[in-house]
């Protein structure tokens, strides 16, 4: 498979990876594209990859998680002028506040417990993976993640229940 043919079957998923893991879209494709040069560059040996498609994903968390220990070498502002936006406003009111409060919970996230939330519960990846894709442990991944549910039950202003705190 050439990088073109692997491109233009995986682009749509990649990018919708990039988004939920980077927050904004514009700050996604920054993270995309670096991760794609990369790639581009190394394309003989992610091809030979068992799963070239989860290679690329891992390539994509490394290259977000440094460019957030990188200190947002690229910093996006986020607009309610509608002239800027790619789109029309056309959601709910109750739509755009839900969306805002998830974007805030999450955003207080570090970047490793991000990354493992949006692994786990956007991409329904099992430990293992996201554990090859943050290069940790899965015991790690267990750890990240019960941390970031933990801050966000805090942040949220809930208590967890007793079933909740037994899981973690």
């Amino acid at each position: 498979m050439t990088f073109e043919e692997f491109l233009d079957s995986q682009l749509p998923e990649l990018g919708r990876f990039a988004g939920s893991l980077a927050g904004d879209p514009h700050l996604a494709e920054d993270v995309l594209s670096d991760a794609l040069v990369k790639v581009a560059r190394h394309w003989r040996k992610v091809s030979a990859a068992q799963n070239p498609a989860a290679y690329v994903r891992r390539i994509v968390v490394t290259t977000y998680l440094s460019d957030r220990r990188a200190h947002q070498r690229r910093r996006t502002t986020p607009t309610s002028d509608a002239r800027l936006l790619d789109r029309p406003l056309a959601d709910t009111a109750d739509a755009v506040i839900a969306r805002d409060e998830i974007a805030r919970l999450i955003g207080q996230l570090s970047s490793q417990q991000k990354a493992a939330v949006v692994m786990r519960y956007v991409l329904d990846e099992p430990d293992d993976q996201i554990a090859i894709a943050l290069g940790c442990t899965p015991a790690t991944v267990r750890s990240h993640l019960a941390h970031a549910r933990a801050a966000l039950r805090l942040t949220a202003g809930r208590e967890p229940t007793a079933a909740e705190s037994s899981k973690e």
